[in-house]
């Protein structure tokens, strides 16, 4: 385990790492977030060169400090994750000389991402109008759960709730079965990514302390209704709802999951006239390439048309093991794949070569770890996963000192009177 005096020179030495080839080099980003679509937007901005400062409150830290530890480490996941890259310090808010120090670190600072319920900041005297007086060129990247407009802004706002009222959760059953909750914060990193793309394109203009700030307002549940917009203009123009498919898709078939011989499962979507085809010809019912039931995508997704190909499919993967399914439907470029678990990834050799994930130190327990490395790459300007999540308030000494310009004496007494 570092030390206090460790982890103040790692953190320096990680400020100073050249980052000048990376796309957002000599940008500060400020992350007063928490859980996962405000920090998820923060940490890709922190992939690509930003400068990231976690500011968390000393008393109430960001929630997924405590989430998932692993007893034997001591390492958080989803921290480790959504922390990547970040300089966390702790400012107590309430307190005026918190709010001072806050105001300060905005002077310095290009993009301020927060998702506090609208209305929030404003009570502690840091609405967006106090901030980009305080710097015109800040640019305020803020998530809710449904927006700062509308009669349910107010409202406290979740992932899973957004998922609800996106339309998602309904969409996603088996027919005639329960809404299904996603098995991850699907609406909260959907919102992040397209938080961090408003953030790019507020940034283009934007010039810190003179001009071209102003707020950007992302709500939870916009982005996955957004994906959903062709069942809305569907429904609009037919009045009929879309109803839950399960695995598939109302306006595709195939597309679904079938078990193999060995207990494995495969994925297929295989719509296409062309390769629908050869993956009839190929599983010996050639006759249903001139079967009018089943010639033509649009009488495929049909009910029972779509039953019985389904089950077609279903019998010829499940007589069969993984490693001849994937084979065989590789030589006829038919679109299936393996579903894959953790420990599937881990083993994958696409992945190991890929680099998909990277393994690191961590710096505070010096635990080697391993997790998802960028989710897109830049040849010329490849940016870079640094190190995992720090501890609470690890970066307090060396923000407040050598950023702020705060004396060790200052900070000495803001640790006394409990403002970090």
């Amino acid at each position: 385990m570092k030390t206090q005096k460790q982890l103040n020179a790692f953190i320096r030495q990680q400020r100073k790492d050249p980052l000048a080839n990376e796309p957002l080099a000599g940008i500060r980003v400020v992350d007063m977030g928490t859980v996962l679509a405000a920090p998820s937007a923060a940490a890709l901005l922190s992939d690509y060169g930003a400068e990231l400062i976690k500011v968390e409150n000393p008393d109430m830290p960001d929630a997924t400090r405590g989430w998932g530890i692993v007893k034997e480490s001591g390492i958080a996941p989803f921290w480790a994750v959504l922390g990547r890259n970040k300089f966390p310090i702790t400012l107590n808010l309430k307190s005026d000389e918190g709010k001072a120090v806050f105001l300060r670190l905005m002077q310095t600072t290009d993009v301020l991402i927060e998702n506090m319920r609208p209305g929030a900041l404003d009570k502690l005297g840091l609405s967006h109008e106090v901030l980009l007086e305080n710097n015109p060129g800040l640019v305020i990247g803020t998530v809710s759960g449904y927006g700062r407009t509308g009669p349910y802004s107010s409202l406290p706002g979740f992932g899973t709730l957004a998922e609800g009222f996106s339309g998602f959760t309904f969409l996603n059953a088996q027919p005639g079965g329960p809404p299904t909750n996603a098995p991850l914060a699907l609406a909260d990193y959907i919102a992040g990514i397209h938080l961090a793309f408003a953030v790019m394109i507020a940034l283009k203009h934007q010039k810190r302390n003179i001009s071209g700030g102003q707020s950007i307002d992302v709500s939870l549940y916009e982005p996955l209704f957004n994906l959903l917009g062709p069942d809305f203009l569907s429904f609009h123009l037919t009045g009929e709802t879309p109803q839950p498919k399960g695995n598939e898709l109302s306006y595709v078939v195939p597309r679904n999951n079938y078990q193999t011989r060995d207990k494995k499962w495969v994925t297929m979507s295989c719509s296409s006239q062309k390769p629908f085809e050869r993956l009839m010809e190929m599983i010996g019912r050639p006759d249903m390439n001139e079967d009018p039931r089943y010639n033509t995508n649009g009488a495929r997704i049909q009910d029972e048309n779509r039953k019985v190909v389904n089950e077609v499919i279903a019998n010829w993967v499940g007589e069969r093991d993984l490693k001849e399914v994937l084979s065989q439907c590789g030589k006829l470029g038919i679109t299936i794949g393996p579903i894959a678990s953790m420990k599937d990834i881990a083993e994958d050799i696409h992945y190991n070569e890929r680099q998909s994930f990277i393994e690191m130190e961590d710096p505070a327990t010096e635990v080697p770890v391993k997790m998802p490395n960028q989710p897109f790459r830049l040849l010329g300007t490849p940016g870079k996963v640094r190190f995992p999540g720090l501890p609470l308030g690890a970066a307090n000494e060396v923000i407040l000192s050598d950023l702020l310009q705060y004396t060790q004496d200052q900070i000495q007494e803001m640790i006394q009177t409990k403002v970090i």
